[in-house]
């Protein structure tokens, strides 16, 4: 079929590039928090060498409504190496095989998502000229793929080879791995369902001779579900019921709890040390010295000139306040010096933490370093033009915060073998310190009402909007992605990213919590 022809050419054409270099992505997390990702390659053989990258990180924030803190405190920073594509079926005898292999499953499953969506959009386009019966025996094959990929994770992984013999932590870990398998396939069949209704709800000239396509394939979507629902109901999994609110909580929160129980198996562990922190004690007493020698100098010329007064005069008055300023300086030279000092060591190791990002002994014993990476949180005042006639001469102040991040990935033979193909760093930025300064998240704006001709007041949004950049480079390519982010009193509203982003190699979206 020509559309899938092209659409498997597209995706396999973005992955070479996107192979090659690292992939960035913005988004809102959730009510407080701004989160960028870095997804790289994983050299494939001992003998490359290390792979640098670089992450320059920068928002713009309005200096009134800045609050001061501690930058680090409010970053939250992992990493983890990304799934392999397929699992061996030889490596599911323990507990952390089993995760992997339903790790597996969810990359193929997110892919058969994303393969739906993609068809979808091109249905949708303003310039599609596919036929609608191609259409449709190409959406059909993706919700087949989902249900075979589902049914085949679970002959391989849920049902043991051997009935009784296997110990109860691993029978539980198949039966987590079976409600897992179901929430994923539930969220790729609940993901088509939407994407499909974009296709009804669509600009396109073909969305009205579409309807009986989106029907027939809704229809393969409904027995889908029903069948899953049955079968969970079967399995005694929670259901999210739609009358109950308590049921949906517990429903979103055990698929949380799946979730992070299988993706901690690809963490790494963080070994982190500021480098201030590091070198404190050491400039404390270097400093020390020098401050306590150049008072010891001033104590002893003191001394001389006050064995020559025997009596109270001026002079000793003049000593006295000699002394007290000798001692206050000396205080204020161990803070300027431990000042000083500080910033030459973190301008000498080029960085204020230094990360080490380790495999966890359960996958390599040798807890093998993978990423090494040196970062830094700096924060400066600037002043803009005035965005409303920046010919006038007046300025805006702003505070900026930079995020720099240079690091190597290092090569690993056993993690190739393994299937993994990426590393990924996810960065999440808390920004509710600013909510407290920021006005009312609604505003009462006077309006005329056309029928009564009386004027009313209706709550209009009091937004603010911060320009965020993240900019990559790596692989010998540099990326950068601009956007808006929209903040209210309440918390983040959205991202709204530039029209001279690159948005080929970059996402920008709205991802919940």
């Amino acid at each position: 079929m020509a559309i899938v022809e092209l659409t498997q050419d597209v995706c396999a054409a973005t992955e070479a590039v996107t192979e090659q270099a690292g992939k960035v992505r913005v988004a809102v997390h959730d009510a407080s928090r701004l989160e960028w990702s870095l997804s790289l390659p994983l050299p494939d053989s001992d003998d490359a060498k290390p792979a640098p990258y670089s992450l320059r990180v920068e928002m713009q924030i309005p200096h009134n409504a800045f609050v001061r803190h501690v930058p680090w405190d409010q970053m939250q920073a992992f990493t983890r190496l990304d799934g392999p594509a397929i699992a061996p079926a030889s490596d599911v005898v323990t507990i952390d095989a089993l995760r992997r292999g339903a790790l597996a499953m969810a990359n193929q499953l997110a892919r058969a998502s994303d393969g739906f969506q993609r068809h979808c959009r091109l249905a949708a386009s303003l310039f599609a000229t596919a036929p609608h019966s191609e259409l449709e025996d190409a959406l059909t094959i993706w919700i087949e793929a989902a249900v075979r990929i589902a049914h085949e994770s679970r002959e391989r992984l849920v049902r043991a080879e051997a009935e009784g013999e296997e110990a109860s932590e691993l029978m539980r870990e198949r039966e987590l791995v079976d409600e897992y398998v179901s929430v994923r396939l539930f969220e790729m069949l609940a993901g088509a369902e939407r994407a499909l209704s974009n296709v009804v709800e669509s600009k396109s000239r073909h969305a009205a001779r579409l309807a009986p396509v989106v029907a027939d394939v809704e229809a393969r979507l409904a027995q889908a579900l029903a069948e899953e629902l049955a079968y969970r109901e079967a399995r005694g999994f929670a259901n999210a019921d739609p009358t109950s609110p308590q049921a949906l909580e517990q429903y979103l929160d055990r698929a949380s709890r799946l979730k992070k129980h299988f993706q901690e198996v690809l963490f790494l562990e963080q070994e982190t040390f500021h480098v201030a922190e590091r070198a404190y004690h050491w400039i404390a007493a270097f400093v020390a010295v020098l401050a306590s020698t150049w008072a010891f100098a001033w104590q002893i010329a003191l001394m001389n000139q006050a064995n020559t007064a025997t009596t109270v005069s001026s002079g000793v008055v003049v000593l006295a306040i000699v002394a007290g300023f000798v001692y206050a300086g000396k205080d204020r030279i161990k803070e300027i010096g431990r000042n000083w000092m500080t910033h030459r060591v973190q301008r000498v190791w080029g960085a204020q933490r230094i990360s080490r990002y380790r495999a966890p002994h359960r996958r390599l014993p040798g807890r093998d370093v993978v990423v090494s990476a040196r970062e830094s949180f700096n924060q400066s005042v600037a002043s803009l033009p005035d965005p409303l006639n920046p010919e006038c001469g007046a300025r805006t102040a702003i505070t900026v915060l930079t995020y720099e991040h240079r690091g190597e990935v290092i090569p690993n033979t056993q993690l190739v073998r393994s299937g993994v193909r990426r590393v990924k760093h996810v960065f999440r930025y808390d920004l509710s310190p600013l909510f407290a300064r920021l006005d009312d998240a609604t505003k009462p704006v006077p309006v005329l009402d056309d029928a009564s001709r009386r004027v009313r007041f209706i709550d209009a949004p009091r937004c603010y909007r911060l320009p965020v950049s993240v900019a990559i480079e790596a692989g010998g390519h540099t990326y950068t992605e601009r956007a808006t982010l929209v903040l209210h009193k309440r918390g983040l509203e959205r991202l709204e990213r530039d029209k001279d982003s690159n948005p080929s190699l970059a996402e920008v979206g709205l991802e919940p919590n």
